[in-house]
């Protein structure tokens, strides 16, 4: 077999195509397979099995043309021949391994060679993910690009989701944030001018209405954090508890309400001091609206322990309704929008357990309600809380670890989710949240376009949300057994119902699978998808 020479003309080695090259200012988001091979014939065949519409192909005939070729553009798979010339696949997935751009490249090694153990083991030594034999099995060949093809282009929509979600922090953070800043500074400043009493309660009204805005953004953003981040980061210095109550026992006792302060035993310790004083704002905020008028509003810190501080927030008053006991600290778990968005005691437990800590709640009509946390005297961490910082001089962000009092941020599986409803608002609102979660959505509005991406797009989802009741007269358990075939797995699913759930169980069972009923409430669809994935994750 005559040996392939590099064409002078084309020096990069790659095929040459009518469609532009796309990448730093290319059009395509197609994944990129390279493949390498001192042969031109083997390129050309490896070509002809692979060509097709769901990835581009890109070829080198050497290890250098190859690594300018992995230095410029993203692949999303590298098929290598072990033998060439100057140098060959070892070498060069060596030297792949070592720059950060072409670190985490799957390649896969063809060689000629009988399977020799010692041989593989040095490939996977190097980073090879796997290997071909000479001569391919075109199926073979396939389903391992199929799959790295797949992989590639998840990560490309969850860099897409995080790009979404950074614009979403940002738009909040700053588009929405400064012209807040103009209402509210121009709401102060002609409320330092005006006379007219009509118009100073008008003003008094878009400053109250301005700053309940503010802390609904602060919310979102928190929420936010604490969804991406698995839990809020705080920045703990060493501070004194009694000088931070100070900071905003002022702001609460100008309500005309009594504020009975007390404190205890020893109040030095390391916390993040901005988050505390959130905590506080938040728990006295409310104790001050759900208290009658008159009546006190108590903050005790007990710092007898050696370890630990305790703080009780305590108000008179009826006690909270036994609907939302359960819930409390759930978000949007509030039933009074006039007042915020139900983040407030949510991002409270989220400050406390970032601390380490733990926070709980007695209530009842006769005697009011009482919070009690729990917080460390300084986080469970090995360095000096005071001793880390970053290269700009500033402390950077820690989590405290819940070995302390067993407790943390709440485990987040994220997966590929294929949701099924032929309502394109229940589509959007379901992609929307759910992306938002960090999962990868694959949308279809019956049973036939979800067939479709499972066969034609080849998508491999692990779960599915579907409608119970689809167009022209389809029910989704069917569709799923439908899918489960195709996919020749057990494919959990979530299946949503306008009808009661006993109802549709009783007409079409479906094993590994959960029902809930339209509209169906967030936190425990969230919660019921976190289920199935964790139940179904691979050991």
């Amino acid at each position: 077999m005559m040996r392939a020479i590099e064409n002078s003309s084309n020096p990069s080695g790659r095929r040459r195509s009518s469609t532009p090259d796309f990448d730093s200012g290319r059009t395509s988001k197609l994944p990129v397979v390279l493949i390498v091979d001192d042969f031109a014939e083997n390129l050309i065949a490896m070509e002809a099995l692979l060509r097709c519409d769901a990835f581009d192909i890109v070829t080198a005939q050497s290890g250098r043309t190859a690594l300018d070729i992995l230095l410029d553009r993203s692949i999303a798979l590298a098929i290598v021949d072990v033998n060439m010339p100057e140098m060959d696949g070892f070498e060069l997935a060596t030297l792949m391994r070592g720059v950060e751009k072409t670190r985490y490249v799957p390649i896969v090694f063809v060689t000629a060679h009988s399977p020799d153990v010692s041989r593989m083991f040095k490939g996977y030594e190097v980073g090879a993910v796997d290997y071909l034999f000479k001569p391919i099995d075109e199926q073979v060949l396939r389903s391992k690009v199929d799959v790295f093809v797949t992989l590639e282009r998840q990560r490309q929509q969850l860099l897409q989701v995080e790009r979404m979600r950074e614009m979403f922090v940002g738009i909040l953070g700053h588009d929405l944030r400064n012209p807040l800043q103009s209402i509210l500074t121009s709401a102060e400043r002609s409320l330092s001018v005006a006379q007219d009493d009509d118009l100073r309660k008008a003003l008094q009204l878009i400053r109250q209405s301005g700053q309940r805005m503010a802390r609904m953004i602060e919310q979102i953003l928190d929420l936010t954090r604490i969804r991406m981040g698995g839990g809020l980061a705080i920045r703990p210095a060493a501070a004194n508890f009694r000088r931070v109550v100070e900071q905003i026992a002022d702001e609460f006792s100008g309500r005309g309400r009594a504020l009975r302060l007390d404190f205890d035993g020893d109040m030095d310790g390391a916390w993040d001091v901005d988050r505390i004083l959130q905590l506080l704002s938040n728990l006295l905020g409310n104790a001050v609206e759900h208290s009658p008028p008159g009546a006190p509003v108590s903050l005790r810190i007990d710092g007898g322990a050696a370890d630990f501080v305790v703080i009780h927030v305590c108000n008179g008053g009826r006690g909270v309704p036994s609907a939302l006991r359960d819930a409390l600290f759930e978000p949007f778990a509030s039933s009074d929008r006039m007042r915020g968005l139900g983040l407030g005691l949510f991002i409270c437990r989220q400050i406390v357990l970032a601390h380490g800590g733990a926070i709980e709640f007695e209530s009842d009509d006769s005697r009011g309600t009482c919070f009690h946390i729990r917080l460390p005297r300084r986080c469970a961490i090995e360095a000096p809380l005071h001793d880390s910082r970053g290269d700009d001089g500033r402390s950077e962000p820690l989590r405290c670890g819940d070995a302390l009092f067993g407790v943390g941020a709440r485990p987040s599986r994220r997966g590929v989710i294929l949701v099924v409803d032929d309502d394109a608002d229940v589509l959007d609102s379901l992609e929307l949240l759910l992306t938002t979660e960090g999962h990868e959505v694959l949308a279809a509005a019956d049973g036939d376009a979800a067939t479709k991406i499972v066969v034609g797009d080849r998508a491999r989802p692990d779960m599915v949300i579907i409608d119970y009741h689809l167009p022209n007269g389809v029910v989704g358990p069917l569709v799923v057994r439908r899918l489960r075939e195709l996919l020749n797995r057990d494919l959990p699913a979530l299946v949503l119902s306008g009808a009661t759930a006993d109802e549709d169980a009783v007409r079409i069972p479906l094993q590994n699978s959960a029902q809930l009923g339209k509209p169906a409430d967030v936190e425990r669809l969230l919660e019921t998808i976190q289920r199935l994935l964790a139940e179904n994750a691979a050991p």
